[in-house]
Formats: structure tokens, C-alpha cells, sequence
């Protein structure tokens, strides 16, 4: 008895001990020497500010305390790689309007979110008092939406547009051309840019590709020496993409246009790749021959509903093959140019091909577009 007894003053014992209130600590140790004044500002200013803004297309991320309560949910995005908005393939082309997080910013986010999202390593205590300086400013990140980034265009049209969410709607502007006129650069400034993910631009008529606008690249500039030649009485037509809006919205943009009176020795144009279903495959195809030597500057997939991937690629005279752009996963939402950093020199004869690949029923057709000058 005395056992049993002995037994069940032990086990009531071990149920207070286990069952009894404790005190948790409020404070966890830093686990990061990564900072937001430091690292973390910078990447916003490079990959994220440009759409995470006040008035942008997401919440802000401009301040410490905003982008400290975002944490988890940039941590989760950057290691899904939902964010930033790119769907090129890394080591297939490099591109100036590059939207990817390197390896090292990567790492530096989920750092500082994982060791708690310190601001600073604090001021070095001076014992010196100044009544006359100003208080000090908080590090924050600096969006350039509203100002042109280019420089200043030689004319500025209106583009006034309507369209619903996740949908494109087009509006055409008038150049006021009365001769032929060369054009070196367009830059694109909307006027809410909550609702505007893109803006493609276009020749009237020809349809000739002249650029697209993205909130991380907000101009398209030829390479030195090259230009558009638009004919008197051109026209520009705007095919302008919505996000995140269900109810119809107005927006007021601005096209910058800079003109070149310089002498050109390259024309831009562009190369035309249809893709449409192949017989017996799950995949769009299209190709081109080039009839002349020629050097490839930007490339313009039309992304439509359904693509699982897109690959661009040139076959040599010679039966080699390079790679120029491949895709995964491509965003309807974000038509994207992809401008290479170096030029790629086509020869005469070379063969373009477009293989799109899709994860469900192929669509009916879509195009590339290939900004090519000589």
C-alpha cells in the first residue's frame, strides 16, 4: 500500500512540475549580421521598390517597419522564386533588364528575416551635442517612379487607356510626324501604376516592335548607332497590360520619345516567328531564315494562356545551335522584353526557331518577335 501510495504522490508531483505556469522570454538572440540599413535597402532600391511602393502595384516595401512585417512573406516568395517577376532560365543569354535575385541577395533576405530583421548595428556615441543639426533620417528605399529616368524626351504624348484586371486594352498616339524622323529611345510613365504591369509599343500598320515598358525597366534604348526610321504620319499604338484590379480603370500615361538627328549607319527592325501547333507533339513551333548578316538586340515572346515554357534558339550554317532565350513558367501578367547585354551576331542563313511547350491544351498559335538591326 505504502508503494502505491508513493507512486501516486510521484505522479502528481511530476504533473505539477510539467503543468505549472513558466516564464518565456520575450527577446531572442540576433542569429545575422545582415542589416536593413545596410544590405537589405540595397536590394530593395535594385529589385523591389519599383513595384513595392507607395501607389505601387504591391504593398510598400520603403521603410524599415514595412519591410519588417513583410519578412516571412518575402522569405516564402524569394525561395518559391515567385519574386521578383522573371522567367528566364540563368546561363541561357545575359539580359540588361535582368529581374533575378542573385544567389547572394537570396541569401542575404532569408538571413535577415530568419535572424530576426535587425535594423542597424546602432550609432558610435560621440558625447557631443549639436542643437543646431538636423534630427537624423531614417535609411529607406528610394522608388524613381515618378520622374523620367532616360532624360528628358524631345515630345511627350498622352496615352489614355481603359482595361479591367489581368487584361490588356490599346490606345494609339499620333507622333506628329511631317517628314521621316529617327528614333533612338521610349520611355514610358504611367499614370497609376497600381493598376499598370506593361506597356508594349508597336508601329501602327506594320506592326513593327518598338519596345516595352515594365516597372524594373522603364525605358528601351537601342545600341549605339541605331535607330527606328519612322515614316511621316507614324503612328504608335500602346497595347497597355492591367493587374490587380477587378472594376474597369482609366488610366492617363505618358510616352517619352528621344529622336536622333545624328547620322545612323544601323536600322532596327524586327523578325517575325509564328508558332503554331506541330503535328503530333505538345508544342508550339515556328521559324526563320536570316537572309542576311544580322545582329540580335532584344527578343519579344507574346506570352498567351498555358505556356509551361518557351525556348528561342539559332541554328548556324555550320549545324550548330545556340541557345538565345529559354523560359519556364511564363507570366501572362508580365509581358517582359529581354534585351541582351551583348549584341548576338546572326549570320546569313542562320535558321530561328521557337519551341513552346505547354502544360495543358495547346493554344491556337503565338509569336515572337526578335529586334534585330544591320
Amino acid at each position: 500500500m505504502n508503494r502505491l501510495v508513493a507512486a501516486g504522490v510521484l505522479a502528481c508531483t511530476f504533473g505539477l512540475i510539467v503543468a505549472w505556469p513558466r516564464t518565456v522570454s520575450s527577446h531572442a538572440s540576433l542569429t545575422t549580421t545582415v542589416l536593413f540599413d545596410r544590405e537589405i535597402v540595397r536590394i530593395l532600391n535594385a529589385r523591389c521598390v519599383m513595384c513595392h511602393a507607395d501607389n505601387g502595384l504591391s504593398f510598400p516595401l520603403v521603410t524599415y517597419e514595412q519591410t519588417w512585417l513583410q519578412g516571412r512573406s518575402m522569405r516564402a516568395s524569394v525561395l518559391r522564386r515567385h519574386m521578383p517577376p522573371w522567367s528566364a532560365v540563368a546561363g541561357y543569354g545575359e539580359f540588361v533588364n535582368e529581374n533575378r535575385l542573385t544567389l547572394r541577395e537570396s541569401q542575404f533576405l532569408v538571413s535577415w528575416v530568419e535572424g530576426l530583421g535587425p535594423r542597424n548595428a546602432g550609432r558610435v556615441f560621440l558625447n557631443v551635442v549639436d542643437p543646431t543639426a538636423a534630427a537624423p533620417q531614417d535609411v529607406r528605399a528610394t522608388p524613381h517612379g515618378n520622374h523620367w529616368q532616360f532624360g528628358e524626351p524631345d515630345v511627350t504624348l498622352d496615352v489614355e487607356t481603359t482595361g479591367l484586371r489581368s487584361g490588356s486594352t490599346r490606345a494609339v498616339v499620333d507622333l506628329g510626324l511631317r517628314s521621316p524622323r529617327q528614333v533612338r529611345a521610349l520611355e514610358f510613365m504611367p499614370g497609376d501604376r497600381r493598376v499598370v504591369s506593361a506597356a508594349v509599343f508597336s508601329v501602327e500598320g506594320t506592326g513593327q516592335w518598338l519596345g516595352t515598358w515594365t516597372p524594373w525597366h522603364p525605358y528601351v534604348s537601342l545600341p549605339d548607332g541605331t535607330v527606328y526610321r519612322l515614316p511621316a504620319g507614324a503612328r504608335i499604338v500602346v497595347d497597355v497590360q492591367y493587374r490587380g484590379k477587378s472594376d474597369p480603370q482609366m488610366d492617363h500615361g505618358t510616352l517619352g520619345v528621344f529622336f536622333s538627328n545624328a547620322p545612323a549607319s544601323k536600322t532596327a527592325t524586327d523578325l517575325v516567328l509564328d508558332a503554331q501547333p506541330a503535328a503530333g507533339a505538345r508544342a508550339l513551333r515556328g521559324r526563320a531564315r536570316v537572309s542576311r548578316d544580322t545582329f540580335v538586340w532584344a527578343i519579344q515572346p507574346e506570352i498567351v494562356p498555358g505556356l509551361s515554357s518557351v525556348e528561342v534558339s539559332a541554328r548556324r550554317p555550320d549545324g550548330g545551335t545556340d541557345v538565345l532565350l529559354a523560359l519556364t513558367e511564363p507570366s501572362i501578367e508580365w509581358p517582359t522584353p529581354y534585351l541582351l547585354k551583348t549584341p548576338r551576331r546572326l549570320t546569313r542563313g542562320t535558321e530561328v526557331f521557337v519551341v513552346a511547350r505547354a502544360s495543358a491544351s495547346l493554344p491556337p498559335r503565338m509569336r515572337v518577335r526578335i529586334g534585330q538591326y544591320r
